[in-house]
């Protein structure tokens, strides 16, 4: 029988490097395999470019919303409204006790691109139940972000393939 957790916590994995999205879905898995439940949100990701949008578990749940970042779509006048709008949908996930785990991928590129305002996910962050396990993720984490977390870690690019001009291979870059 999964134990609930008691006190939640809040995630910040930022920085430039590869492996913000990895190390939540890692700890997402772990949180799985322990019994909680888990829902991932991905933000200014496409549906269906993802490896893990295709996994298929009972309590880990992954919810592309499908939104094309500006420099692929060009529009991001619609991009800044449908993220608002999604941002509702995992806020409404977030409270409604179905989830031990939240995880909202690419949530803080959102902030940085200026696609929604830093307000926006600082009241969706004060507004997690205690008991849920809040996790974000994205390029270049605000101080105001980083001062209402518990976990903050910065992961920064020293070497990459792509420098080389390798480009991202599917199940390892995405």
């Amino acid at each position: 029988m999964k134990k609930a957790i008691e006190e939640g916590k809040v995630h910040i994995y930022t920085g430039s490097g590869k492996g913000k999205t990895t190390a939540s879905l890692g700890l997402g898995l772990r949180a799985a395999a322990a019994g909680l439940r888990v829902c991932v949100f991905q933000f200014l990701k496409k549906r269906g470019t993802t490896a893990e949008g295709r996994l298929a578990h009972p309590r880990f749940r992954v919810v592309c919303f499908n939104e094309a970042h500006p420099m692929f779509s060009g529009d991001s006048e619609k991009l800044k409204k449908d993220i608002l709008c999604d941002i509702k949908k995992a806020k409404r996930a977030l409270k409604s006790g179905r989830y031990d785990v939240v995880i909202l991928d690419e949530i803080i590129n959102c902030v940085s691109g200026k696609f929604v305002p830093e307000r926006v996910v600082l009241a969706l962050v004060r507004s997690r139940p205690k008991r849920v396990e809040l996790v974000l993720t994205g390029r270049g984490a605000t101080k105001r972000l980083i001062a209402c977390a518990d976990y903050v870690s910065r992961i920064n690019k020293i070497k990459h393939p792509f420098d080389k001009g390798l480009l991202a291979r599917r199940g390892i870059e995405f």
